[in-house]
């Protein structure tokens, strides 16, 4: 089975299989997993790549990328938490997910050390895919809401007090 054909179609199982190969590699705590799932010019945007001016591009810089979070958060883990969707004419999926963990690690940069606070958080991740390969992620979840359970952000009062 391959992941899309000519016309942009996607094998709905292939992306299903590719998906907890994702999941997997993430939750191996392996960085140098993500490698070989993405292609040479794959493209990851996510919140922390907006807010951080981080240009992840191709393999190598997935891995890092997955390096930074597990970095900060160890004992990170995945689970899907909701069936995929699908792009009728496109090969592009979406999965909803849920993680979980605790900041025991460094966030670095900017180089925040962990405090062992514990988080859940949830997220959508919208992927293309070239061949049996993701090319492109669009991740978004709650940034700022994660800061504020790790205790990184307290967030201010609309009179400039901080909560």
């Amino acid at each position: 089975m391959t992941a899309s054909t000519d016309t942009g179609t996607l094998d709905h199982a292939f992306a299903v299989r590719w998906y907890q190969s994702w999941i997997d590699a993430w939750n191996s705590h392996d960085p140098e997993q993500v490698k070989a799932i993405v292609t040479d010019d794959f493209v990851l945007d996510s919140p922390t790549t907006r807010h951080t001016g981080w240009h992840v591009q191709g393999p190598q810089a997935a891995s890092d990328y997955v390096r930074y979070v597990l970095g900060a958060y160890p004992d990170l883990i995945w689970e899907v938490v909701a069936p995929p969707m699908f792009a009728d004419g496109l090969p592009r999926a979406a999965f909803s997910w849920r993680g979980t963990g605790h900041f025991s690690g460094t966030l670095t940069p900017p180089g925040i050390p962990g405090n062992g606070r514990a988080f859940a958080f949830a997220g959508l991740e919208v992927f293309d895919f070239r061949g049996d390969r993701a090319c492109y992620l669009n991740a978004s979840y709650d940034l700022l809401g994660l800061m504020r359970q790790i205790g990184v952000y307290r967030g201010a009062t609309a009179d400039g007090r901080t909560r």
